[in-house]
């Protein structure tokens, strides 16, 4: 049995300490018993020899008999160390083996748990307690296989994610492009007669393409994203002006929308700088700005860009008072190809959107996450540039 919170040192140790004691105690026995033969036979034979010799004055007797003698004790000599050698081999064995056996046992341990991991049996975690050391190991090991196992479902949702993006974007894609065609099979054909009708037709069809172009453009941005691609040209920019300037730029074809798109800044943050890449940072409000479109639903849409300031940087609020999402939701919202609910499903929309403006985000230094209450709010903390 082992004892807890023991070191490897400490049970060498200890083995060695009861293997010297033992073997001292084997020496010990073996020396007694020896001295009570030689005592009880020898001994008391020479004895009596001697003291017969010398009353009837024979010394020559006494020199004859003492060779043996002294050869019978030679002999016991000879078995006593004979006896105290095989004594401490055997010893030696018996706690070599014991010792081994602590060490054998957590390594078969180990041993199994890389057979179970070969063939992908992961639940089962290494169980061992005894040297420090050892559970040490064993710890680091189970930790491992835990992350394993993580990696792998990760990877289980991100590929099952992957398949349903592919899907939802050859949908996505398949949507306009068969408005495009049956526009233009329309105008080819001599269908649409009026000039307001052929006009009407052909924005149609460029809304339609545009919204292909956006969605390709997505997907081309992130392929960048992910391979390293897209250098930030960090600078420092006073963020106040960037936001309301973002606001004018967009407020008309917002409101064209039904989206009422405005900004709040806080007195004390308009002279504030943030270290942020101008264009990408415009790429999340992008981003953003989209998702309230897809996902606010109500018409119109009440849309607010805020900036404010906490201990910890910059705030940006980016706000809609359209449907929030379920709390338990909030924290994969920002996962690649995640969308919140079928019903999401149903609506246009590749799940990346939300996922690039937590990388750029996270690039410029900065933070993200969502909150749900009276509409949908995502939260940006980026690092206040002196």
């Amino acid at each position: 049995m082992h004892s807890r919170n023991e070191t490897v040192r400490q049970k060498i140790l200890r083995t060695n300490a009861l293997m010297i004691a033992a073997t001292l105690a084997a020496f010990l026995i073996i020396n007694a018993v020896v001295l009570k033969i030689y005592t009880e036979t020898v001994e008391k034979e020479w004895t009596s020899f001697v003291q017969n010799s010398l009353e009837e004055n024979r010394g020559e007797d006494l020199l004859a008999a003492l060779t043996p003698h002294r050869e019978r004790l030679l002999i016991l000599l000879a078995a006593d160390g004979v006896l105290c050698v095989l004594s401490f081999v055997v010893i030696s064995r018996i706690f070599a083996g014991r010792l081994s056996d602590s060490i054998r046992e957590p390594l078969s341990v180990l041993a199994e748990g890389a057979a179970r991991i070969r063939r992908g049996e992961l639940e089962q975690e290494a169980q061992y307690s005894g040297m420090t050391e050892f559970e040490s190991v064993c710890r680091a090991f189970n930790e491992m296989q835990r992350h394993i196992l993580e990696e792998q479902e990760k990877n289980r949702r991100y590929e099952r994610a992957r398949t349903e993006m592919i899907a939802g974007i050859s949908h996505d894609l398949r949507t306009p492009l068969t408005a495009i065609r049956g526009t233009l099979k329309g105008l080819i054909d001599g269908i649409v007669s009026s000039p307001e009708q052929r006009d009407r037709f052909l924005r149609t069809a460029y809304r339609r393409s545009g919204e292909m172009e956006g969605l390709l453009n997505q997907l081309f941005f992130l392929s960048k994203l992910e391979t390293g691609n897209m250098p930030l040209s960090l600078r420092s920019v006073v963020l106040s002006e960037l936001i309301l300037d973002y606001t004018e730029e967009n407020r008309a074809a917002a409101e064209q929308e039904g989206i009422l798109l405005t900004a709040q800044i806080q007195e004390q943050v308009r002279s504030s700088r943030a270290g942020i890449d101008p264009e990408q940072f415009r790429r999340v409000l992008d981003n953003l700005l989209e998702n309230s479109r897809k996902y606010g639903v109500k018409r119109p849409l009440h849309v607010v860009i805020g900036l404010g300031r906490d201990p910890d940087g910059l705030c940006v609020a980016f706000s809609d008072d359209g449907e929030g999402v379920d709390s338990g939701k909030l924290p994969h919202l920002f996962e690649e190809f995640y969308r919140a609910d079928e019903s999401r499903n149903r609506k246009e929309g590749s799940g990346l959107g939300l996922y690039i403006v937590r990388r750029l985000t996270e690039a410029m230094g900065g933070s993200v996450r969502a909150q749900s209450g009276d509409g949908f709010t995502v939260l940006l903390k980026l690092p206040v540039k002196e």
